[in-house]
């Protein structure tokens, strides 16, 4: 069920999503001080194994160091060179490609061409920056803050269940998307979070309906907000025959969560995926996806071609559903652009308004006190103004509910006070 029975208020406004400044804070006061994803262990699994990021325009490092994975500012202390610009690899050694400096495990310098030339030594500004990073199940995160908490506390009272779901060798990752998106990071994080858009967006993937209230469960925190979705059809009884077929535990229905400000992931019976959000300006974004199918303990050959069968079909509907989403994230940031509207959210949306809360707070937005702009602000009066002609008419002539001309024709507008 729904927690709200009324519509909600659209707490950001257009400029929320396209303003330098207003990205700027969001920067300083969302993400600096939060966990960001950064890769898998299972990307890193050999000794020498590297990857590269560019998180909030810092490069980033990070590599396995016999076992030990390490992260680090991807910047040599030497002239300031990038360390490397591949996009992963795997070296013998941490080695600068500028003028060869090698650095260890503790990102102290380990061998220099022509030393005698660095005379007295300075150890402090020798030494690679690190970042911290800890990890989740597979799922490795770092971040630019020293005083951002634990992940474990940071991600609690999500921590344990993710990693539960996010852990090898009962799910394997098996694939990775990637991709870079034309429009504010809170655009896919708010198309993630309602399902008003499946009848249209997804009609062949996600079978084209709303799904029914009675089976929707929604669980709003100011942290974070997870629905669960548990109609007891024949498909969902298929893919939990299948899961125990694979020597998985049954996690019956869809389960998704995300964690403020962008990280979600989803909890099917036969594949789990994670995707972040990741801002690079204030109109695009990167998504970063990893899918995980169900491995289990499947030994026989027909409990490995179910394997296989299981993973084909969910990558094969992810990537399209990705792909529908993905044609969807462009139009609606053109749309902000040229919009001076306040937006609205209905309850099944609900989810997304306790979103734009948290980025409200964080941020320092009063949407109940600041005025609106240019057009947008006489639509508010009007709409206040048609309100109380319409609360007088009902008084005078004792007949509820009122019809909205402007509402859809199968509605009546019994209360169109609350925000």
């Amino acid at each position: 069920m729904f927690v709200h029975k009324n519509r909600l208020r659209h707490l950001l406004r257009p400029p929320h999503y396209r303003d330098a400044e207003h990205f700027r804070t969001e920067v300083r006061q969302l993400f600096v001080p939060s966990w960001q994803f950064a890769t898998t262990a299972s990307e890193l699994s050999r000794d020498g194994d590297f990857q590269t990021l560019t998180l909030l325009d810092t490069p980033i490092l990070i590599r396995n160091f016999g076992g030990d994975i390490r992260a680090f500012i991807n910047v040599c202390p030497h002239r300031h060179s990038m360390l490397t610009c591949a996009a992963s690899g795997n070296s013998p050694v941490l080695k600068c490609q500028y003028h060869g400096w090698q650095f260890g495990v503790d990102g102290k310098t380990r061998k220099i061409p022509e030393p005698n030339a660095f005379r007295p030594w300075d150890r402090e500004n020798s030494m690679l920056t690190p970042v911290r990073l800890q990890r989740c199940g597979d799922l490795l995160f770092v971040t630019l803050s020293d005083s951002v908490p634990e992940l474990s506390d940071w991600m609690s009272p999500m921590f344990e269940e993710v990693e539960s779901h996010f852990t090898t060798p009962l799910h394997r990752m098996g694939e990775v998307w990637e991709f870079d998106a034309a429009c504010n990071w809170k655009v896919p994080v708010e198309n993630t979070l309602e399902s008003y858009h499946v009848a249209e967006v997804h009609p062949d993937w996600l079978g084209g309906v709303l799904p029914e209230e009675k089976f929707t469960q929604h669980h709003l925190d100011p942290r974070y907000t997870t629905l669960h979705y548990f109609a007891d059809n024949k498909a969902d009884r298929k893919m939990a025959d299948v899961c125990r077929q694979l020597g998985g535990k049954s996690t019956p229905g869809y389960r998704h969560w995300h964690m403020h400000p962008n990280l979600v992931f989803v909890v099917t019976e036969t594949f789990n995926y994670f995707v972040s959000c990741q801002p690079t300006g204030p109109t695009t974004c990167r998504l970063r996806s990893r899918m995980y199918p169900l491995w289990g303990t499947a030994r026989t050959p027909w409990r490995k071609l179910v394997r296989f069968v299981a993973w084909r079909i969910g990558r094969r509907m992810m990537r399209g559903v990705f792909e529908q989403d993905r044609t969807v994230f462009g139009a609606q940031q053109r749309g902000i652009e040229a919009s001076s509207h306040r937006g609205v959210i209905g309850i099944r949306e609900e989810r997304i308004h306790t979103f734009q809360k948290y980025v409200c707070e964080h941020t320092n937005i009063a949407p109940e006190v600041e005025p609106f702009d240019g057009p947008e602000s006489d639509a508010a009066k009007s709409d206040a103004a048609k309100s109380e002609v319409q609360k007088s008419i009902a008084e005078s002539s004792q007949t509820t509910p009122i019809e909205n001309d402007d509402a859809p024709n199968d509605t009546l507008v019994v209360d169109d006070s609350s925000d």
